[in-house]
Order: structure tokens, then sequence, then C-alpha cells
């Protein structure tokens, strides 16, 4: 009984992996709570509709950001390790693996009102710069 509570008592010190992991994900986390000022501001078109309706879209659109950003920028680190790794494989084919960067880094990364009323597409998989353009 007194050696089972010794083993229960002794502790263990996390590796330095693990305190750097968990400051990753809390900066990963708290990145995604701060939009910059940029993102927040409207460019042209509409002034943003300052009724219970277009608070409650924005509401909306801010809670729905959170999740899908997260997985959005999920997807963009995997895409930047595989476009990274499609490089070596390929023996530096700088095309094949901006092509895979574009899909996945390119894209919506912050949904707004505008995405929510169907004014603009939401796009998971980024289009590529010449196509973004036209």
């Amino acid at each position: 009984m007194i050696r089972e509570l010794a083993d229960f008592r002794r502790v263990t010190v996390p590796s330095p992996w693990t305190k750097i992991l968990s400051v990753v994900v809390l900066v990963s986390f708290l990145s995604l709570l701060i939009v910059p000022p940029g993102l927040a501001r409207t460019t042209g078109g509409d002034p943003p509709d300052r009724t219970p309706a277009g608070a409650s879209l924005q509401a909306a659109s801010w809670l729905l950001t959170i999740p899908y950003g997260a997985f959005k920028v999920g997807i963009a680190l995997v895409g930047g390790v595989v476009g990274g790794m499609t490089y070596a494989v390929t023996g530096g084919n700088l095309h094949a693996a901006q092509s895979v960067w574009e899909a996945t880094m390119y894209g919506t990364y912050v949904i707004t009102p505008d995405h929510l009323k169907g004014r603009e597409p939401v796009r998971l998989i980024g289009l590529p710069q010449d196509h973004a353009k036209a």
C-alpha cells in the first residue's frame, strides 16, 4: 500500500516537446480569435448592415470562422508539408510543389457575411494565382 502511494505521488517532468507543442497549440488558437485590422475593414461596396439581422449575420460569420479557420489552417499546414515532400520526391520540381501549395494554402480563411449571403464563394481549395485574378 505504501509503495503504491509512493508511485502515485511520483511526479513526471514533461518533455520539452510537450511544452513546445502546448505553446504552439495555444498560439494557434489565440491567433484565430484576433482579427487583423485589415480584415475587419470593409472595402467599398455596401456599408455594413446595422440592423439586428446584419448583426446576427456578423455574429454567425464570426462563430463559423473559428472552426472553419482552424480546419483551413490545418489543411494549409498539411499542404505545406506535402508540398515540400512533393518537391523532394520529384527531384526539385517547383511547379509540382506549387500546385500542391496553391491548392491547399490559397482560398478562404475568414467567413464573412457576404459568404453567408451567397455573394462570395467559400473556397476551401484555393485557385492558382493566375485564375484568381480573372
